[in-house]
Parts: structure tokens; sequence; C-alpha cells
């Protein structure tokens, strides 16, 4: 794509049965005064061992609760629906309190969107990241700081030996959020989920905290799942993309495959968007236009039929499910391009 210069990757070759996350009709609702609002609705996702997928949409798509559903979280009165979550071979959803959390930092762990709220402000860098390299991997407390330390001096924070004695708040924004991507990796996860870890930050900023993600998910060989609604963001990082809209994947593939070649008119929306850095500026940036649905009542047929520029006869009726496309290993929930096209363009 001309809207980006970064570089673009063929997704690494794995085998079927390095599958270590299995996401599968997984659905979310949320009540209100006008009746149920599903936030996600029978989301499917494989993650692969050392793989990195971004999770990437407007606000209010559902990619956030998507990823909090993931660890058995959901704010507020949400509850998880239906749908399974099967990380390595166990399903989270059905596994008791006391043994989740057990799971929860050992095998899967998150970087959240705002390290201001989510590290305690009462408590030293050294506690809030010790304490769960101790309960996980049972280090005495002199080991347990040793390695805190040197994942201080992964994650680029300056002087670890003195900065881990520390308060938050005598931390920048920058290196709170290190301080939360070293915490998340204290137990060496199979899964890094990371909530929009890159909102608070300025660009420079945000693209050291990228490439850190992708660097130390390498050394650690663990998965990272990335939601951002950054596309730019996700050029220089992913290995795969699954784009939702309105609670829904509407587009899945590797990330040469959905930059060069976008089957969903959403996708191609969201990648039109982002602003040209190089050549002739454009007068205006692209949008898409409209609003997101309401997901107390969901079009009968494609979510995106209001805003679409390109929807054809039926799409307003029958809801498209994902559809492979030309390309293996890449999938759209759009009519147009395949069997079931029908009529002309409406």
């Amino acid at each position: 794509m001309a809207a980006t210069s970064h570089e673009l990757r063929e997704a690494p070759a794995v085998r079927a049965d390095d599958d270590v996350l299995v996401i599968r009709d997984l659905s979310v609702e949320f009540p209100t005064p006008e009746g149920p609002a599903a936030a996600v609705s029978s989301v499917s996702l494989t993650v692969r061992r050392g793989q990195r997928v971004a999770i990437v949409g407007e606000s209010g798509s559902g990619k956030s609760v998507f990823s909090l559903a993931l660890l058995g979280i959901v704010n507020g009165q949400g509850s998880i629906t239906g749908g399974s979550v099967e990380l390595n071979g166990r399903d989270l959803l059905t596994l008791p309190s006391d043994q989740l959390r057990k799971v929860r930092g050992r095998e899967v762990a998150m970087v959240f969107q705002d390290p201001g709220t989510s590290l305690n402000p009462v408590m030293t860098v050294a506690d809030q990241i010790i304490a769960p390299i101790r309960r996980h991997l049972g280090l005495g407390r002199a080991e347990a700081r040793a390695r805190a330390i040197r994942l201080l001096t992964e994650t680029g924070i300056p002087d670890p030996e003195r900065n881990i004695d520390s308060y938050p708040h005598q931390l920048s924004g920058g290196m709170r959020q290190r301080v939360m991507i070293a915490i998340a990796l204290s137990a060496n996860p199979d899964v890094l989920l990371a909530d929009e870890p890159t909102t608070a930050l300025d660009v420079t900023i945000q693209a050291q905290i990228v490439e850190l993600l992708r660097t130390l998910g390498e050394e650690h060989n663990s998965s990272v799942i990335f939601v951002t609604h950054d596309m730019g963001l996700v050029a220089r990082f992913a290995d795969r993309i699954a784009v939702m809209y309105a609670g829904r994947i509407v587009e899945e593939g590797g990330v040469f495959d959905v930059f060069r070649d976008p089957q969903h008119p959403y996708t191609r929306g969201l990648l039109a968007s982002i602003p040209v850095v190089v050549g002739d500026l454009p007068e205006r940036l692209t949008q898409i236009d409209g609003t997101p649905p309401r997901l107390t009542d969901l079009p009968p047929g494609c979510s995106f039929v209001p805003r679409c520029t390109e929807k054809i006869a039926g799409c307003d009726e029958r809801r498209p499910p994902l559809m492979e496309r030309e390309k293996p290993d890449h999938q759209a929930a759009c009519w147009l391009g395949t069997p079931m096209e029908v009529g002309t363009q409406a």
C-alpha cells in the first residue's frame, strides 16, 4: 500500500499442530435497557505458537472486549454467552476460578491499555514484578529480584537496579508501559495479550513499544495478540490480521495478503484512511462515512451495509460468513467476489 512505508513480511510457515490458542464461536453480551448488546458475536480465531496476530477495528468494534473475554474477564455486567477458549488444549472458560488464576500470568498474560491505572500506585516496581515471578515460578526473593532486573533491562528501562525500587508515578508513561510488559513476560507465558498498549504514548514511543513487543515475543517464544485501531502499527508488527466490525471478524489473513489485496470493503476503508506520508499529500484525509450500527439492533444482513459503497442486492438480507478467498488462509465475510454474489450494484 502506498499509504504506509512499513515493510510487509510474508507470514512464516507454521505447522497446524503448533496451535496454542483456539477460540471457537466466542460471544459476549451486555444488558441494556434496549435489550442485550452483542459486543462479540460468534468469533473464532486460531493463534499458532510464536505467531503475532493483530486485532484491528474502530472503537466499539468489540476488539478489547474480545481480548478480555479470553481471560474470562468481562467488565461491568457483561457475560460470556457462548463458545470456547482452548489454551494448550484446555478450555479456559470451563476452569474453576482457582485454576484460572494459576493460568493467568503463567500461560497467558495481558499488557493493559493504561499502565497508569493498571499499576498499583502504592507498590514499588519491584513488588509488582517479583510477586508474579514468585507465585508462578516458585523462586526465592533474591532470585526473583534478579530475574525482575533482567526483565527491566530487556524492556529498555534505564538503570534498572535503581528504577526497580521506584513507584509508578516516578516513571514516564513509556517507562510504565515497559514495566507492564516486563510483568506480563515475567513467567514466560505462551500467549501475550496487548490491548491498545500504545494509546496514551507519543508516536516515537509507540513505535518503540511495538518493536519491543515484537522482539521480546520472539525471544520468549510467546504468541502475541495485539489489539489496536492503528493499521500503520499493524504493518510493522503482525504476521496475521483479524479485522473486527460490530462484534464480528469480517476479514482474516496474512499481513501481506490483507494489505496488498484486502477483500472486505471495511478493510479497504481502514487502509485508505491511513495518512499518506510520501509523495503528494491529498487535500482531505479519506474517511469511512457513517457510524457503526447499534449492537442492540444489528441489521439482518451484513452489518456494514449502511456504510458500504460496494453493496449489492441481497447484502442487507443475508449475513455473509467468513469465506475463503483466492489466496489460501485468507477469509472475508463479504458476498462480493464469491459464487453467492447475485444482482447488480445497489
